[in-house]
């Protein structure tokens, strides 16, 4: 146990959780359940009370922090905590460097997997080892990039790099590495370039401007 250690861990996972917060509050500022103005502190108890997944994301920070700051077996009681409550199963060796949302449960992230900014992870989503007939085992997961959606029910499976951008489609089986600003799907997956559309710009509330009276 080292106390600069633990100081670092701790700043590192408050940065994340800030991240979190802000990822996490952007639909109900949207809709104006949350005042802009309103204090961090305020935003996120409104989350943990409200939001389905910002507890099970939560707890991996705590799991996170005791893993970094030395206290391994105190990690393991969390994750496990995750996955009973939530049904979200998270390795120890999984690193996240950004915001993460996990909008439901029935999730797994295991092996040495790292995850970028701003990654989203829908339900029955596996990230982790391979082992299978086709390559050796071993105890290395992906590496998820920036700003990457990760569709229900998708695999990302052994030591493959996923770029910024990325879209995995559901049920899709990902095996080998996806270029950025690409599309995935299939099983096992094939990519394409992603045209981007309206559906990219931020998403804005209706007008009531020109509406019929």
């Amino acid at each position: 146990m080292s106390l600069p250690k633990i100081r670092a861990s701790w700043k590192r996972h408050r940065g994340l959780v800030g991240r979190d917060i802000e990822i996490h509050a952007q639909w109900p500022k949207t809709f104006g359940l949350i005042r802009a103005d309103r204090p961090r502190w305020f935003v996120f108890l409104y989350l943990f009370f409200t939001v389905h997944s910002f507890p099970a994301v939560t707890l991996f920070r705590v799991q996170s922090f005791f893993y970094e700051a030395g206290f391994p077996p105190l990690a393991t009681f969390v994750s496990r905590l995750n996955s009973f409550l939530f049904g979200v199963t998270i390795g120890n060796q999984v690193r996240s460097n950004g915001g993460l949302l996990i909008s439901h449960g029935h999730v797994v992230l295991d092996g040495w997997t790292t995850l970028g900014d701003h990654v989203e992870v829908n339900p029955f989503v596996t990230l982790g080892i391979g082992n299978s007939s086709q390559k050796p085992f071993e105890l290395w997961g992906p590496t998820i990039g920036d700003f990457v959606n990760i569709g229900t029910g998708a695999k990302v499976i052994g030591k493959v790099t996923v770029g910024d951008h990325v879209r995995i489609g559901a049920n899709a089986v990902v095996l080998d590495d996806v270029p950025p600003e690409s599309t995935a799907v299939g099983a096992p997956a094939r990519h394409f370039l992603t045209k981007r559309g309206p559906g990219d710009r931020p998403w804005e509330p209706p007008s009531d401007e020109g509406e019929p009276a």
